[in-house]
């Protein structure tokens, strides 16, 4: 009886074990409850997303594990037992008949998307060149009222005067801005609102005469207006006499409007690179020198096809991302010997949403990753000579990778990044090739093969890419009147110089800045555009991002370690190959300490489709059951990913709760 009473007191004082469970019990139920009254859709999706990354991890593991006692299982033990030297000479599959229908189908399909509203194919091209202090005037046969002024602009930054008047003495004026920031973009002045930050009531522009003065101008070239637009009550008002020399401000009408869109305007580094593009087809020393030359001279290509509109400085871009496929599938083909892992490989990077956003838009990251995917492809194919062969069959796909990593050498830095994975791999190619010495014909001389192979690597990977490099400075000599050897190679030293302070000196805080552990994790994605002047009236707005699609992103960083394992377990050579390219790519960003952003993480992106496409083709190599639904499972979740989000890549108009439901998977990305 006392026990029983002791115990009845010590549990009217605490919960007993039932007790604690049931209060337990609770809780769990009152925090799922909670989870879920506030989960949003969007991060269902992610969660949706996780899992399926998860389950085509899970299956390839389960994958490589034959079943116990079967001949697979012996025969994996005996290859295990056996020791296996690691080779760097890579097999290569060539491609069949039946590549050419995949092959096509996903660089077609992929193009429509990328050319898609890529932007206006029509923009104000004649203009009027200002020095400062030139001045135009123009009038109309009866007073206007004004309430908006809209100008585009062109090359050249300053300032202009709008003044005005209605008897020829009594001249007001309003003031207007071309700075780097607004060029070839539409920018209004709206004279119904009081000008921010200041306490004054909104201008009352009526007047018959006005007259256009270059108030200030920046730079030799002077300050370039394409088109001077003035709107009364939302219509167009086309002046009755206009200066001589002036007509190019209202000559295109049709062009006018008063609000800014991509498709109409440059932005984010557009307001750079086509400008540079421009100036090196007017022959002008260009203003944005923190790049090498020759991207913005590729981009100016489609600038002179098409004219300097939003589409013409896309063009060249977008083309370069949809020629990436074609050989992005040669090269997976050729790694890997299979179509399915070539094509779904290939989808896989064509769906990113990444390579979308970064090559419909007017900057040059996309030519540094184009140059470095065909430069990693001819070391590949010179990987794949097997020892013993001539050094003419060897030498063509050297110069090849020299020459096209010259090239993008000379488009943007990052690619010399590229160059050390490079230079890795041909260091492990001749050592591999070195202990493969013995399997080579009688009569091959190794030690001369080294050294004529490494005079023409100094001369393909040193030379030529400093030539090429060089050569690609003479714009700016001839913009300078000196096209003379020495003048150039000052010009390209002065520049090397420059661009290293600047890009150490580049530390100013941006609201969509990341860093290398938010890329990997596909955490913090750059908003390039955002529209939001119809989202109160109409519910709707058009916006657009960089990142990755978040299946590939999260895919390819355990495929990476997937990857480091196998080789080190298998002494694999692709799989040394495809690490040196990631990480050649990936690492030389961890030291620096400027401010950095999500695309750059583009070129480390390519070769983690690589790493994704080398655990497909260990599925497929098994010949598991259901190998090839999850290969092309997965494949076909990344593209339903890819039309989800594709709305937010291009900035096509999106409802409000579209972006809620399906696209804020995460409270950091900006859709």
């Amino acid at each position: 009886m006392e026990l029983f009473t002791a115990a009845t007191a010590t549990s009217s004082a605490s919960p007993n074990l039932f007790e604690r469970i049931q209060q337990g019990w609770d809780s769990a139920v009152t925090g799922v409850g909670w989870f879920f009254t506030n989960l949003s859709p969007a991060f269902v999706f992610a969660l949706m997303g996780m899992a399926i990354v998860v389950a085509f991890f899970v299956y390839y593991w389960y994958c490589l594990k034959p079943r116990a006692n079967s001949l697979e299982w012996i025969a994996m033990s005996e290859a295990q037992s056996r020791r296996k030297s690691m080779s760097l000479t890579l097999p290569y599959t060539p491609m069949e008949r039946c590549d050419w229908i995949p092959l096509m189908l996903v660089t077609v399909i992929y193009a429509i998307t990328a050319f898609f509203q890529l932007g206006s194919m029509s923009a104000p091209e004649s203009y009027v060149k200002f020095q400062q202090g030139d001045s135009y005037t123009f009038s109309f046969s009866q007073p206007v009222k004004v309430d908006e002024i809209s100008f585009y602009t062109s090359l050249g930054t300053g300032t202009y005067r709008l003044e005005y008047t209605n008897n020829g003495s009594d001249w007001k004026w309003v003031d207007l801005d071309q700075n780097y920031a607004t060029l070839f973009k539409w920018e209004t002045v709206d004279l119904n609102q009081i000008p921010e930050g200041m306490d004054v009531p909104p201008v009352t522009l009526e007047a018959t005469t006005f007259r256009i003065t270059a108030t200030t101008a920046d730079r030799t070239e002077g300050v370039w207006l394409a088109e001077l637009a003035l709107w009364s009550d939302g219509e167009p008002l086309i002046p009755d006499h206009v200066d001589v020399g002036a007509e190019a401000l209202f000559d295109e009408p049709e062009e006018w409007t008063t609000k800014q869109t991509y498709r109409n305007s440059s932005y984010f580094d557009e307001i750079y690179h086509p400008r540079t593009a421009l100036e090196h087809l007017n022959n002008i020393y260009p203003y944005e020198v923190s790049h090498p030359p020759l991207g913005k001279l590729i981009m100016s290509i489609g600038i002179a096809l098409f004219g300097m509109v939003p589409f013409g400085w896309r063009f060249m871009g977008t083309l370069f991302g949809v020629l990436m496929l074609p050989i992005l599938y040669v090269f997976l083909k050729n790694f890997f010997g299979k179509t399915p892992v070539a094509f779904c490989g290939t989808c896989l990077f064509a769906f990113d949403f990444m390579h979308l956003v970064q090559t419909r838009i007017g900057t040059i990251d996309t030519y540094g990753v184009f140059f470095i995917l065909v430069s990693y492809y001819f070391m590949y194919r010179w990987l794949c000579c097997p020892v013993g062969s001539s050094l003419r069959k060897t030498a063509v796909p050297l110069f090849l990778c020299g020459l096209f990593w010259g090239i993008g050498c000379a488009c943007k830095w990052t690619v010399i990044y590229a160059g050390a994975g490079l230079a890795v791999m041909w260091l492990l190619g001749l050592v591999f090739r070195y202990r493969e010495w013995k399997l080579a014909p009688q009569g091959f001389d190794f030690i001369s093969f080294v050294l004529s192979t490494t005079s023409l690597s100094i001369i393909f990977f040193v030379l030529l890419p400093s030539v090429i490099y060089t050569a690609s400075y003479i714009p700016y000599a001839t913009a300078q009147g000196n096209l003379t050897l020495d003048n150039l190679l000052n010009v390209m030293w002065s520049n090397q110089e420059f661009m290293l302070s600047y890009h150490q000196g580049v530390h100013s805080t941006h609201p969509y800045q990341s860093s290398w552990y938010q890329w990997i994790f596909d955490a913090r994605p750059i908003l390039y555009y955002r529209d939001l002047d119809l989202a109160n009236t109409e519910g709707v707005k058009s916006l657009f991002a960089s990142f990755n699609n978040p299946l590939v992103s999260w895919a390819g960083l355990l495929a990476f370690f997937a990857v480091l394992i196998q080789t080190i377990r298998r002494k694999c050579g692709r799989g040394l190959f495809i690490l040196i390219a990631i990480l050649s790519q990936f690492l030389p960003w961890l030291p620096i300490g400027r401010t950095l952003f999500a695309y750059h993480y583009f070129p480390t992106i390519l070769f983690l489709v690589f790493a994704i496409a080398y655990l497909m083709n260990d599925m497929l190599d098994r010949h598991k059951k259901g190998a090839t639904l999850a290969v092309y499972g997965f494949t076909g979740c990344t593209v339903a990913v890819y039309a989800i989000f594709y709305p937010a890549l291009t900035g096509l108009y999106i409802p409000l709760w579209y972006s809620e439901v399906f696209l804020r998977w995460f409270p950091s990305w900006p859709l």
